[in-house]
């Protein structure tokens, strides 16, 4: 009987990470040692793939092999891919196989269409919304026992919607605090305990510099009117932004970027592109000068923020006009 081949695919990193550690433990259980196991991580050896996927098992009636991230799904060229299914195509029938792509795949794409031609199962691990997100949180906290005041579920929500392995850890966080088992974590001691979230509207200024400039003040000046929002929380947000693009036009952090969301690489290459590596590598220069500036107190932060990006503005405007 031939075993499985699973492809598993999804927008969340930690959902489809957790899903493909929970089925390789599952496919291991009845294994009698570790040698039965084998992970590929980024891979573009396709040989070893091939070798492995056709090994037989030993002292065992199969072997697990998971392909993690194959950089031959993202390749321009899709020999590449060929390459690959073509190595899957000719796996044993006692090798069980799951290739991971922690980036959402659409039915239609040339990996998902090759393993349901070979017979094998697209399975999409998909992330909650909505009501699904709160039942997902009420879910984890639940399972780590803890008993939590009231107005900290709104706090974890904001960290759930934007990022769920983010969650993971200021959940950890709050379950090493109690003495007792069960004890509750009031208000005060949670806030203390998870880290503060950025605003959403934090990063649609970085968004709003790029592709609508004429409305970045507006925007800044609603951000700063918000208490738990500093210029150097600002700054940092816009210094994360460019560093994303530098690193996306730099050839050698490309293995980053394969297993990124579709619409994120997207949007970074329109960034990009609108302006230019060099002037970005010069914004970020600026901004460092900016917050030295600040620290040394040779500029106030709120003014020198805004003179900043009224210039950065000026720029992207005057390159689409």
């Amino acid at each position: 009987m031939q075993e499985p081949l699973i492809l598993l695919h999804g927008d969340d990193r930690f959902l489809v990470t957790t899903a493909a550690t929970t089925l390789r433990d599952q496919l291991c259980r009845d294994l009698s040692s570790d040698l039965g196991l084998e992970e590929f991580r980024d891979s573009q050896d396709i040989d070893a793939i091939e070798r492995s996927l056709a090994s037989p098992p030993f002292l065992a009636f199969r072997r697990v092999v998971l392909i993690w991230d194959p950089p031959q799904a993202a390749a321009r060229s899709p020999r590449d891919l060929d390459r690959l299914l073509a190595a899957v195509s000719r796996r044993a029938e006692t090798t069980a196989t799951v290739v991971v792509l922690r980036t959402g795949a659409s039915p239609a794409s040339p990996l998902a269409k090759g393993v349901r031609q070979l017979g094998g199962e697209v399975r999409l691990v998909p992330r909650p919304k909505g009501r699904d997100l709160r039942r997902h949180l009420d879910e984890r906290i639940k399972a780590r026992g803890l008993n939590l005041a009231t107005p900290l579920v709104p706090v974890l929500m904001d960290i759930a919607a934007q990022d769920l392995g983010r969650l993971e850890m200021e959940l950890d966080k709050l379950a090493l605090f109690p003495d007792r088992p069960g004890e509750r974590v009031d208000e005060a001691q949670g806030r203390l305990l998870v880290s503060a979230v950025p605003p959403q509207e934090l990063y649609r200024l970085t968004d709003a510099l790029f592709d609508s400039p004429a409305k970045v003040g507006a925007q800044l000046q609603g951000l700063l009117s918000r208490p738990e929002v500093q210029p150097p929380l600002v700054l940092g947000a816009l210094a994360r932004a460019l560093r994303d693009l530098i690193s996306f036009a730099d050839p050698k952090d490309a293995g980053r970027w394969r297993s990124a969301p579709s619409w994120k690489a997207e949007r970074l290459a329109r960034q990009l592109g609108r302006v230019g590596e060099q002037r970005v590598r010069e914004w970020l220069v600026r901004l460092a000068d900016l917050d030295w500036r600040i620290r040394s107190g040779a500029v106030d932060a709120t003014e020198g923020l805004e003179t900043l990006l009224a210039g950065l503005a000026g720029q992207v405007a005057a390159l689409r006009a």
